[in-house]
């Protein structure tokens, strides 16, 4: 077993047929905790197709919960190393993550936590995946996935933001999280060589069946939409005004004219005199901006 073991855990010098490979999966059913978990990390080191499908397998039927997160480790490890079958661990953990699936928060956040590391290495687009995660029941699984669209900061997050932003089933602390990353959203247009790097990359995500990184169609609303959803948080009266004031913040932030009409709009007709304040506030600044 230990010899094993050892062999799987060094790939270099593992032929290139391993028939142990599948007798190693046959011991992620051991009754032994250790030999299980042991087994999933072996299987994550392995660079063998059939070792995902294993581990696909030990995710959906292992109980212990130390243990599926190990496996959402080999699958990460699978990923970067871009081991063979590296596309189809990456819908395990897309599967990991889908609380339609997989019942512990914990591991949902490690496979959307590898997700996104994933999404940095240009493996696939996260913006799907942080999406649904908004829909999540944990607060903190929905409250990570705010934070992580805004640190991707490309014009396809701003319609999660904004949905979230608007969702009053979502609590106060996430809607401020998503009305203050939708002001934060970085939308400069990627250049010529952001978009080589897209298209060189579409074939992955094409794959994985994801949309492109970059959207041109996005590119060309960006600013209309960040107002939109910023404004419409405005002018909702249910809104608390602590929501409302940093809408208008945010708008500010957006460093872009189209927040011009909007806060005058706010200006003359807001029943709340600190929200007026704010967008005169804002306002001036956006003014003196277009005049730099």
């Amino acid at each position: 077993m230990r010899y094993l073991l050892l062999t799987l855990l060094l790939p270099a010098l593992v032929p290139a047929q391993n028939p142990d490979i599948d007798r190693l999966g046959s011991e992620l059913n051991s009754s032994q905790v250790g030999i299980r978990r042991q087994a999933a990390i072996a299987l994550g080191r392995a660079s063998y197709p059939q070792s995902v499908r294993l581990l696909q397998k030990a995710l959906a039927t292992e109980s212990n919960v130390s243990i599926r997160l190990e496996i959402v480790r080999s699958l990460r490890h699978i990923v970067f190393q871009r081991f063979p079958g590296y596309p189809q661990a990456l819908r395990a953990l897309g599967r990991a993550a889908d609380d339609q699936f997989e019942k512990d928060q914990l591991v949902r956040l490690r496979a959307s936590e590898a997700l996104w590391e994933a999404a940095k290495k240009d493996l696939l687009n996260p913006v799907p995946f942080l999406d649904r995660n908004l829909q999540d029941p944990s607060q903190r699984l929905r409250l990570s996935a705010v934070q992580m669209l805004r640190k991707l900061g490309t014009p396809a997050t701003i319609d999660p933001l904004g949905r979230a932003a608007l969702d009053k089933t979502q609590s106060e602390t996430i809607r401020l999280k998503a009305i203050a990353a939708i002001g934060a959203v970085s939308l400069s247009d990627p250049g010529a060589l952001g978009r080589q790097i897209a298209v060189a990359n579409r074939r992955t995500t094409q794959l994985l069946g994801q949309p492109p990184l970059i959207d041109q169609g996005s590119l060309e609303r960006r600013h209309f939409r960040q107002i939109f959803y910023l404004s419409s948080v405005v002018r909702d009266a249910q809104n608390s005004a602590t929501l409302m004031l940093r809408a208008v913040k945010s708008m500010g932030q957006v460093k872009d004219k189209s927040a011009i009409a909007a806060l005058q709009e706010i200006i003359e007709t807001h029943s709340n005199e600190a929200v007026r304040k704010q967008a005169t506030r804002v306002l001036s600044h956006v003014l003196a901006q277009q005049f730099e």
